[in-house]
């Protein structure tokens, strides 16, 4: 019993292999091979074999109408002496039965028989099988004949059927079939073997690009695919997966970065309101001191909801466009309404304030977002400029290129050249001792997400500044349709 039970676990094991392998990509492209190999090998021998048969019986037609036309001639020369004409047939009869010829002479009504060979067949043994070159062809599946008419004037029109047994021709193609066969059978079990060997050539690079990518995990992105250098389908196929696991390993580790940004942006305030509740618990205060302290835990609820808010305002950003429907946005009146409500605070910093409306320019977007990105654009260069300075707002159109174009331009303390490249960073911020210039406190997420709602709208945002002399903010975005 145990031995039947492991023959049967043995069996079960092997048809589970044999059923995995017949999945796999090496079985398909060996049988693909094989079949595409025997169909073209059946359609070559079967060419090769009809081939030789049709160059056969065209060989054979030619033959036979030369000795006919010799005849015909013959008839010509002696008529009306008959019996000349027949001591001819006579002795071809005698010389053609080694080759198994036979004659036919057939009166002018195309019926009656004047005279046969010895081999001759019966007339209804042969059939009607089509005319070319002024000869038309007889036969059966064992004889085939030409026949010609005679076309001469004062000549009875008679007619001359030479033919020849089909069985050499059956046995030419016979004896090919012999040859070919095996040739064919030999290339049927050679097929196979040589499409696995081609099938394992072709597997061995996707192979090693299997076992690579297993090895890959989220926290370990640094292994990349082999390139082998000949630029093939699979070359390119690894070329484009390296290139995606870059943009992932890229994407996770500023995804780390933005977490753990964000955590120690939202753990300050959340600290801070916790050491004032600590604090105002501590003893019994003045009604002065809890509304001191309530100002202060206040002020920081009130930066820790303007850190969750950009956080949820990047994350809109980033969604797909159906989900963010857009209209036609007029840039000067958002620019206009952004400069009243920041006239005041230009006014306290002693900075100046430069726009002209006149300009009209019309894109396809959100009035809300839109708003954000001047809005911060605005309050950097106000809160980055010294007492005196100037902000100038543009507005341009930029109609061959089908663009409206925003600038923002300071004339404050400007940004390191080191930074430049990183002010769109998310939670990036200059030193601290920028901060001086501003009446809120920063956290690195304003130039982020006006770079993320310009890039959503498929245009573009650049900064160009130079120490203490300024800097300028451009935006470009695509026209409305209806402007």
């Amino acid at each position: 019993m145990k031995i039947a039970n492991r023959d049967a676990y043995d069996l079960i094991a092997l048809w589970h292999r044999f059923r995995d392998f017949s999945r796999s990509l090496r079985f398909r492209l060996t049988m693909w091979n094989t079949f595409v190999v025997f169909v073209t090998v059946f359609i070559a021998l079967f060419a090769v074999r009809e081939g030789l048969r049709y160059y056969l019986l065209l060989e054979t037609d030619a033959v036979l109408d030369d000795e006919v036309k010799e005849i015909l001639l013959t008839v010509e020369k002696f008529y009306p002496e008959r019996e000349q004409v027949l001591a001819m047939l006579n002795g071809k009869d005698e010389a053609h039965l080694d080759r198994k010829w036979h004659i036919r002479w057939i009166d002018e009504d195309g019926v009656t028989t004047i005279w046969k060979s010895k081999l001759a067949p019966d007339m209804p043994l042969s059939k009607f099988l089509g005319a070319k070159k002024g000869y038309s062809i007889w036969g059966s599946d064992v004889h085939r004949s030409i026949e010609r008419e005679l076309d001469r004037p004062n000549i009875p029109r008679y007619r001359i059927r030479v033919g020849t047994t089909m069985k050499f021709v059956s046995d030419d193609v016979d004896r090919l079939t012999g040859i070919l066969a095996p040739v064919g059978l030999a290339i049927l079990v050679i097929a196979p073997l040589g499409g696995f060997f081609l099938a394992e050539q072709a597997i061995e690079p996707l192979q090693r690009l299997i076992q690579t990518t297993e090895r890959l995990r989220p926290s370990h992105l640094d292994e990349r695919l082999e390139l082998r250098g000949v630029g093939d389908e699979l070359d390119q196929l690894a070329g484009k997966i390296n290139k995606f696991l870059d943009q992932i390993a890229d994407h996770l580790k500023k995804n780390r970065e933005f977490v753990a940004n964000a955590a120690h942006d939202l753990r300050s305030p959340l600290a801070a309101i916790q050491s004032l509740v600590e604090v105002t618990l501590e003893k019994p205060r003045t009604d002065e001191e809890y509304v001191e302290l309530l100002y202060q835990t206040t002020d920081e609820v009130r930066h820790l909801a303007q850190v969750v808010n950009q956080l949820l305002m990047l994350a809109e950003t980033e969604a797909p466009e159906a989900e963010t429907p857009r209209q036609a946005v007029r840039l000067s009146e958002i620019i206009t309404r952004i400069i009243e409500m920041f006239d005041p605070v230009a006014e306290e910093a002693g900075v100046k304030i430069v726009f002209d409306p006149r300009n009209d320019v019309q894109v396809l977007g959100q009035s809300r977002q839109l708003r954000q990105v001047v809005t911060n654009l605005v309050d950097n260069a106000i809160k980055f400029s010294k007492s005196g300075g100037t902000v100038t707002v543009g507005l341009e159109w930029e109609r061959e290129q089908g663009l409206g174009k925003i600038t923002v331009k300071d004339t404050g303390i400007g940004i390191p050249p080191d930074a430049v490249g990183r002010v769109f960073d998310r939670f990036f911020q200059v030193e601290k001792s920028r901060q001086r210039f501003g009446t809120n406190r920063g956290n690195g997420l304003g130039l982020s997400i006006c770079a993320s709602i310009v890039a959503s709208y498929g245009g573009t945002i650049t900064v160009e500044s130079e120490l203490d002399r300024g800097t300028t903010f451009t935006i470009r975005l695509p026209l409305a349709e209806s402007a």
